[in-house]
């Protein structure tokens, strides 16, 4: 992957996080950078390692990330250690029952890409809650791909 290249990993039961994290691809794409769209269990630490940019989606689970969207966090410890993620953009994202859930899993993500990988994220990131129509969340979710593609391109 190159350094335009956006990683888009997402976890998904329903489809929600899916559909979000498809429209962010269309948004970064319509930027006229590269989007790679991939399920967060089959993503690997050299899928992090070479993405110019990582943006990272999950349900919201007791205002918490699913455990697949944290084994792929507690695994990129390995990169930590070489500080392989400073300084790239990140991107976080969560589709939730409720707002104030939403809002600590996108902390929880936060905490893990920016505090701790010192990633640049691009705040504030996105959220779906229950019984938004899907046009919004389309709307929202390219404008997002297009914010980060921003962030991307002023380096």
């Amino acid at each position: 992957m190159s350094k335009s290249t956006v990683l888009i990993a997402y976890y998904t039961r329903t489809g929600n996080t899916e559909k979000m994290a498809r429209a962010i691809a269309r948004g970064v794409e319509a930027a006229g950078l590269t989007a790679r769209v991939k399920e967060v269990e089959a993503c690997t630490l050299d899928d992090l390692r070479a993405a110019g940019a990582i943006v990272i989606g999950s349900p919201t689970y007791f205002s918490n990330v699913a455990w697949p969207v944290k084994k792929l966090i507690d695994e990129s410890i390995a990169l930590y250690r070489g500080h392989e993620l400073r300084g790239k953009v990140a991107g976080i994202f969560t589709s939730s029952g409720t707002a104030r859930d939403a809002q600590d899993c996108l902390r929880m993500l936060e905490l893990a890409w920016g505090l701790h990988h010192q990633m640049q994220v691009v705040k504030p990131g996105l959220v779906r809650v229950d019984g938004s129509p899907e046009d919004q969340t389309e709307r929202e979710g390219q404008a997002y791909g297009e914010k980060i593609a921003q962030a991307i391109k002023q380096g």
